[in-house]
């Protein structure tokens, strides 16, 4: 279902219609009565519910239900006109050999409801117009409105005036993209689910729960997850080409295996389209980095485990001058000139090789870690190793579990390239990436 309207009564439609340009919110439930009983449900909580009662009590099947507009309205119409009219009268009749409950019998009688019937037609094109209609409203008075006012999903700023400008202060801000002004409708409630999944600790785009903030802060950032997943049927709503497709002509078996894709019938060259590049703003060049820096987690930081002892620290700077101190080993000197990515390889490998008690520095085994620390200590091996040790693209992987330090290695210096020096990439260098990253499948990252 993409958009709920309650019904209004004839004798008030009118009064409201003059002040539905400032009321625009979709209503959340609405009353509807069953077709020929007196049972009651309240759309939309209750949708399915109501369609199986439908079929089970009266074996009455609705055709291409999920691409009815205001679906509330519809039933609401056909409740009036079966109140004092036959279901054989507006339905196609079958016989099938099973009852509802797909036990064997011959001959069972069932009724579709379909568009084959011009009146029937006739309704949903009516619905799909005063849906679109509708949308369009709303989606005029969020453009033009300069009474929106709001505190952002991440920072305690306050922004006020055009939703436009709140939604270009998340995207500028905090990379958070969530989609265009001139394509979204209904953002109030957009953003209140944004809010009410944010608050849930649950992650914007594939919707895992996790046990704090900052975890799910570096999840976001790490993964690419900031930005609403456009395979959720329950954001269709929010965009406005959804309001105007017909059905799908395309066979129900079709329609079942991309049951993911946004409702209604998607045309070839939106089911094609490239969701990076349309979410993406034309000033976004790569000159917006995300800011997450002043997003306050409730939860506690990383504890950042020491390459080499038992010792945990709360902050970078302080557990790298723990290492300077007890082990002689200067972090950032050490990884001067490595990337990003090749200190996260350093990292793992130096945790591997103090979970297989190997000396990091000449792999040498020991059978105790007593005596591994004591033989680092006093050769002087407590460093990062060969690069040929390290420099392996299976230490992409973390070898701790919710390795605090992994999240902060960006946070070090050395990526930052030196604007005085001219870099020159041999084409042998590109080749060997290129081959490290062929041999990480997809696979290798599930989690």
């Amino acid at each position: 279902m993409e958009h709920a309207v309650d019904t209004v009564p004839e004798d008030v439609a009118p009064k409201l219609e003059n002040k539905f340009s400032s009321v625009l919110k979709p209503t959340a439930n609405t009353v509807v009565k069953c077709l020929k009983c007196e049972k009651v449900y309240i759309f939309p909580a209750d949708k399915d519910d109501c369609l199986a009662h439908l079929y089970l009590e009266h074996r009455l099947v609705i055709a291409d239900v999920e691409d009815i507009a205001l679906l509330e309205d519809y039933l609401q119409y056909w409740q009036k006109e079966f109140h004092s009219h036959e279901f054989e009268q507006y339905c196609t009749t079958m016989f099938l050999d099973q009852l509802p409950d797909g036990t064997y019998a011959r001959n069972e009688k069932y009724y579709l409801l379909c568009d084959i019937l011009p009146q029937d037609y006739e309704l949903r094109q009516r619905l799909r117009e005063e849906r679109l209609k509708t949308a369009l409203e709303r989606h005029h008075f969020e453009l033009t409105d300069r009474n929106f006012s709001k505190e952002c999903l991440f920072c305690r700023t306050v922004i006020k005036g055009l939703r436009a400008d709140y939604l270009d202060h998340l995207f500028d801000k905090h990379f958070l993209l969530v989609g265009k002004p001139e394509k979204l409708v209904y953002v109030d409630e957009l953003l209140d689910q944004l809010e009410a999944n944010l608050n849930q600790l649950i992650c914007l785009y594939c919707e895992k729960v996790f046990k704090d903030r900052t975890t799910l802060k570096e999840h976001m950032r790490k993964k690419g997850h900031k930005r609403i997943n456009p395979n959720r049927r329950e954001y269709d709503k929010y965009f406005l080409i959804n309001y105007n497709r017909a059905p799908a002509p395309a066979p129900r078996k079709q329609q079942h295996q991309k049951r993911r894709q946004p409702s209604g019938s998607v045309s070839a060259d939106v089911e094609n389209m490239d969701f990076d590049k349309h979410f993406a703003r034309p000033d976004s060049e790569g000159e917006h980095d995300s800011d997450w820096s002043d997003w306050a987690g409730d939860g506690e930081p990383h504890s950042l485990k020491c390459l080499y002892c038992p010792h945990f620290g709360d902050h970078f700077a302080g557990l790298k001058q723990h290492m300077i101190d007890a082990h002689s080993l200067d972090f950032d000197v050490a990884t001067s000139a490595l990337n990003f990515y090749q200190r996260v390889k350093v990292v793992n490998y130096i945790r591997r090789q103090l979970c297989m008690r190997r000396c990091v520095s000449c792999d040498i085994q020991f059978d105790d870690l007593d005596l591994l620390t004591e033989h680092m200590a006093q050769e002087s091996h407590c460093g990062i190793g060969e690069r040929s040790s390290w420099d392996k693209p299976e230490f992409f992987f973390p070898y701790m579990e919710n390795d605090g330090l992994l999240c902060v290695l960006d946070d070090s210096t050395g990526d930052e390239p030196d604007t005085d020096v001219v870099r020159i990439i041999s084409e042998d260098s590109l080749a060997q990436v290129n081959k490290d990253a062929e041999s990480l499948s997809l696979e290798n990252f599930k989690i």
